[in-house]
This record gives structure tokens, C-alpha cells and sequence, in this order.
């Protein structure tokens, strides 16, 4: 299913590669209480929100199509996070069938510019590497051997002058 609504008001972000920022609002819940028509779902259409938006709007099977771009103005009116959790009785809020414009978030150009210069300057860090100086005398001195490692190992448990050793490096 081509979601239309996500596809034209979400963008893509240029710092990430073009992928989409799904977490920029798209949809705002205004509160149209009285504009609002209510739907109480039956146990036909449990679980099933492409059936709740065809009776919902009287709509034929062949019409269907057209309007589930908008299916996500109603999940969000009502608050519904998973699809499947809607049960015989719950009540739906929805608009009239050409009103779905009026619940999507317009962002302004200018708005959108100044919150992305913003998020740019605090992206980038001002940080400069350290070096390790000894590190640094290690590469340059071109050591076979980390400088822990002795070239002629030693016995792994040993007695030296009265002292009991373990470690063979």
C-alpha cells in the first residue's frame, strides 16, 4: 500500500544520507470536537482498519483505494498506536471524507531553514584528535614487538633470587 500522506509531508535529510525523519510531526491533533462524526466499531471490523474507513465513509470496494493515504489522521484523532489492538465497541472519531488536509502539519520554508541551520551547527563537533605520543615513538621506531612483549620470553612460572614469579613476559 503507497502511503500518500507519509510520502508528501515527510522529507529527507541531507546530513543522514536522504533517509526520512519519521520523527517529524506530520499530523496535528486539533480539537474538533464537535466537528467530529463518531463510529463505534463492530465485531466485523476487530482489527481491521481498511474496513472501519470503508464503512466509515460508505465507501465501495473499488473506491477504497483512493482514500487510504489518509488512514493515519484517523489512527492519530484516536490515539491508535497498533491497528490490530482496535475491539468490537471502540469509538472512532473521524472528519468528514474531503477534511483530511485540515489535521496535516504545515510547516513554513522559513521555520524549516532556521530549524536545520540550528540542527547542522550542533551536529558538527569541534573536536580535534589526541595522539598518543608514546604510541607515535613506537610507529616511528618501527618495533617488531608491542612495547610490553620482550623479545627473549621468559618462563611462565619461575623462582628467582628467593622470589616466586608467574607471567612469562
Amino acid at each position: 500500500m503507497d502511503i500518500i500522506s507519509l510520502n508528501e509531508y515527510l522529507t529527507s535529510d541531507v546530513n543522514q544520507n536522504n533517509l526520512v525523519n519519521l520523527f517529524k510531526p506530520a499530523i496535528m491533533n486539533p480539537t474538533l470536537d464537535g466537528e467530529l462524526e463518531t463510529y463505534i466499531v463492530g465485531r466485523d471490523d476487530e482489527m481491521r482498519i481498511d474496513l472501519i474507513f470503508k464503512n466509515i465513509y460508505e465507501l465501495e470496494s473499488n473506491e477504497v483505494g483512493i482514500y487510504l493515504g489518509n488512514i493515519d489522521v484517523l489512527l492519530t484523532l484516536n490515539n491508535i498506536d497498533n491497528p490490530l489492538n482496535i475491539k468490537e465497541g471502540t469509538v472512532i472519531r473521524y472528519p468528514q471524507l474531503g477534511q483530511f488536509d485540515l489535521f496535516r502539519l504545515r510547516i513554513d520554508e522559513n521555520q524549516s531553514k532556521i530549524k536545520s541551520s540550528v540542527g547542522q551547527k550542533l551536529s558538527v563537533p569541534n573536536k580535534t584528535t589526541r595522539k598518543d605520543k608514546s604510541r607515535g615513538k613506537y610507529l616511528e621506531n618501527d618495533y617488531s614487538l608491542p612495547p610490553v612483549v620482550l623479545e627473549a620470553p621468559k618462563e611462565p612460572v619461575r623462582i628467582e633470587d628467593n622470589i616466586f614469579s608467574i607471567g612469562g613476559l
